[in-house]
């Protein structure tokens, strides 16, 4: 996808990529690191990786984000949970969610 990706289309003059915070869920390890990978790339450099929605939820009780990345399956709490509790959360509600 990186080959896709032409850095000059990139409109981010509202935003200072670099210090925009997201999170990463998926229970697949490989999932996780190739995601992580592709938004490195694009200059995003606080990334933090959670292998269920549960620990995500955890770590949003405590942490603004400004964008989450989520598989859609997942044991325990999966991404449809993940998004409703985002959905749901005054700190979170106008966070985007890539699913």
């Amino acid at each position: 996808t990186l080959s896709f990706i032409n850095h000059s289309e990139l409109f981010l003059e509202n935003y200072d990529i670099e210090t925009l915070k997201v999170i990463v869920v998926d229970d697949s390890r490989l999932a996780r690191k190739a995601i992580s990978r592709v938004l490195r790339n694009l200059g995003i450099e606080h990334l933090t990786e959670f292998e269920d929605g549960s620990h995500a939820i955890k770590y949003l009780a405590d942490n603004p984000v400004d964008l989450v990345v989520t598989d859609y399956n997942m044991p325990e709490v999966d991404g449809v949970a993940l998004t409703k509790f985002i959905r749901q959360s005054e700190k979170h509600e106008h966070v985007p969610v890539l699913m």
